[in-house]
């Protein structure tokens, strides 16, 4: 009964999925396996959803789209098992579609009915007229299992497909800005390159399908609580005059281990040349940054018309690519990436305060970088080792980082001037080791004398801090 449930219950969200894709294809209709996948990739943990992304590599967010096909196959399942013993039990397929809408956010009428309506009711006809069981067995199982593997691989090549389609027809960056280079002191042996080339800048999103938006038809909406007060087009940002600044971002995503953090030359814009600050009310409370992709967060309204607070339009001598953004996003060097908002479509002030998608989930919304380090590159030589790597503190900075081979005193490396206030600081040094040295450890101290944490803390709510630890090659 119960592999026969499965059967079941695969088959009438394969009918679900067939009508829903097709209702977003006619349509725009949302998708509820989207919905799925991007609330199980904002779940999985850093510690095991960075490892499947460096394997999976693009293949990645299509995957958990066949995830969320599977989660919608197991809702089905569970009236499906039960109706086995009375059609009654089909009642409890519309008390599944609201408890999933409410769980993984997907409050849209038209996609609820594109998926539930036609996989309850293939869920009906399979349990009033079951297949025959004496013609063929053996094909017949053949079929409905060839065909739940074509919904699962069908699902997630779509979903690449689609994802391939819309990077190619997005526009390309052109020459914006004279990109800067700063001078390289420190050996690129030893240490990272002082900013970080396009295409090696880390790249993370929740969305399972990023946007790529026509800056034709694109428009950056300026509102008061809801009620539009200016927009601009993208030909009008474009032609006011922009700032140029060094700035690091770093993931909140990091584990102690991984190293999501880049730096680029950024150009942009300040808020009060959009909007005059008294415009934006005297009882404004926050201002609420959205993406067109569903995606924001907010600040306090005077933080927001800081010089800090910067609406970039360029990175390292170009326009965004689609990846990091286009046509505009946000940087907030004191906080980590998250905030940082990318393809913004709307500026609103606000009375009230406003959670945004990772405090809805529990994060902080004041998510300030942590102080941390990172060990680029370790060289042992005959009795010493060479290390060098980069430190972080948001606007911070740093003033000093120590490093110390196994329980040895700690030695001060040296630090290369950083490139501005925002971004991280390269650092070097060496240190005396012995042949059985085992574990260099490195920490950091910050503008305001604090030092990098020594406990672990948890990612969650607000950032992973802890030791740099690096085992000593032999």
């Amino acid at each position: 009964m119960i592999k026969q449930s499965i059967r079941d219950s695969s088959l009438a969200a394969l009918a679900g999925v067939i009508v829903s894709y097709t209702a977003f294809y006619a349509f725009g209709t949302p998708l509820a396996t989207e919905a799925i996948a991007e609330w199980i990739m904002a779940e999985t943990p850093s510690a095991w959803a960075l490892p499947i992304l460096n394997v999976l590599g693009d293949w990645a967010k299509p995957w958990a789209i066949t995830g969320g096909l599977a989660t919608l196959g197991f809702a089905l399942w569970i009236p499906s098992i039960l109706s086995r013993r009375s059609l009654l039990w089909l009642g409890l397929t519309p008390i599944l579609a609201l408890a999933y809408a409410w769980l993984f956010e997907f409050p849209s009428p038209a996609g609820n009915a594109a998926f539930w309506l036609p996989s309850a009711a293939t869920l009906w006809a399979l349990l009033r007229y079951p297949f025959a069981t004496t013609e063929s067995p053996r094909r017949r199982e053949f079929l409905i299992e060839t065909a739940m593997l074509s919904g699962t691989v069908g699902v997630a090549a779509e979903s690449y497909l689609r994802n391939r389609s819309i990077a190619q027809s997005a526009v390309v960056p052109v020459d914006l800005f004279p990109m800067v280079m700063p001078r390289n002191p420190l050996p690129k042996e030893i240490v990272r390159k002082p900013i970080t080339p396009v295409g090696q800048f880390y790249v993370m999103s929740k969305n399972s399908v990023d946007p790529a938006l026509d800056p034709r038809r694109w428009r950056l909406r300026i509102k008061r609580e809801g009620r539009l007060v200016r927009d601009f087009s993208y030909r009008e940002l474009l032609d006011l005059p922009r700032t140029e600044r060094y700035q690091t971002l770093r993931c909140i995503s990091n584990t102690l281990k991984t190293d999501l953090m880049g730096t680029a030359y950024w150009s942009g814009l300040r808020l009060d040349q959009l909007l005059p600050r008294r415009d934006a009310g005297d009882d404004a409370l926050e201002a609420v940054v959205l993406g067109v992709d569903g995606h924001g967060d907010s600040f306090p309204v005077d933080y927001a018309f800081q010089d800090e607070f910067m609406l970039a339009l360029g990175m390292n001598g170009q326009t965004l690519n689609r990846n990091h953004g286009f046509p505009i996003r946000l940087l907030v060097p004191r906080y980590y990436g998250f905030k940082n908002i990318k393809w913004i479509g709307e500026i609103d002030f606000v009375r009230q305060p406003y959670f945004g998608t990772w405090p809805k989930r529990g994060f902080s919304k004041d998510a300030f970088v942590h102080t941390m380090s990172h060990v680029d590159r370790l060289h042992r030589q005959p009795g010493q080792l060479q290390l060098g790597g980069v430190a972080f503190a948001g606007t911070r900075g740093i003033q000093r980082v120590e490093a110390r081979v196994d329980r040895e005193p700690w030695q001060n490396m040296t630090l290369e001037p950083a490139l501005s206030v925002y971004t991280w600081t390269r650092w070097q040094g060496v240190l005396p080791a012995s042949p059985n040295a085992q574990v260099v450890q490195v920490r950091a101290q910050d503008g305001t004398g604090r030092w990098q944490l020594e406990q672990e803390k948890p990612q969650f709510p607000d950032g992973v801090a802890g030791p740099t630890l690096r085992r000593i090659p032999s």
